[in-house]
């Protein structure tokens, strides 16, 4: 069995400018056991993650804010506290914090992220206008 303590003592740090886009902190509450990483994440408005995919898929359990997850094919939900998000297995997709509003997430990751490109900022407004 593997434990971790919170680790909120930590100050959480901010997301990789190769990976995300505006201003999101990351807190590591169980660092890579396995295949399994487990973050509680923070997205400023406008906030969001490049497009990305996980090995072993992806679940995001929303605690505040609104936000959006959209995958590459253009399947998009917008997110609200109490949302469970699940990104299968080698799904591609993106997301983060509305315009207007901060979100706040725990992001379960199974498996190795592939990183890709940034989400255009038109694509990015876009998917907030049509909802």
């Amino acid at each position: 069995m593997e434990y971790a303590h919170g680790r909120q003592e930590d100050q959480p740090s901010p997301g990789n400018p190769g990976t995300f886009s505006g201003r999101a902190l990351l807190n590591p509450l169980l660092d890579e056991v396995g295949t399994v990483r487990v973050n509680s994440v923070v997205f400023e408005p406008g906030g969001r993650t490049f497009w990305h995919s996980h090995a072993g898929g992806q679940v995001l359990l929303v605690g505040s804010g609104q936000g959006m997850v959209e995958t590459r094919d253009g399947d998009r939900h917008v997110l609200h506290p109490g949302d469970v998000v699940w990104a299968a297995p080698g799904e591609e997709h993106w997301h983060g914090a509305a315009p207007d509003s901060s979100l706040a997430h725990t992001a379960i990751s199974l498996g190795v992220v592939e990183w890709l490109e940034e989400v255009p900022a038109d694509r990015y407004q876009e998917a907030f206008k049509a909802e």
